[in-house]
């Protein structure tokens, strides 16, 4: 049981490092959204789907990390 915790651990602990890092760069790109036009705002748009999806995925799995270690 110890081990499997702690492979949830560790899960839970690089789901919270890959959200901290994509929330990070989501405020760096907001700038970009204000100001950039034509193709370089297409390049930051696409950047920040990716980054949806990375939070979306890393957001899940540390909740059910949490959830886990609560109940």
């Amino acid at each position: 049981m110890d081990d499997e915790w702690s492979r949830m651990a560790a899960r839970g602990a690089q789901a919270r490092a890959n959200l901290v890092a994509a929330l990070r760069e989501c405020g760096e790109l907001a700038d970009a959204v204000e100001h950039f036009e034509g193709a370089e705002l297409l390049e930051v748009l696409i950047a920040v789907d990716g980054l949806r999806f990375v939070m979306a995925e890393s957001g899940q799995l540390l909740q059910g990390v949490v959830r886990g270690h609560e109940g």
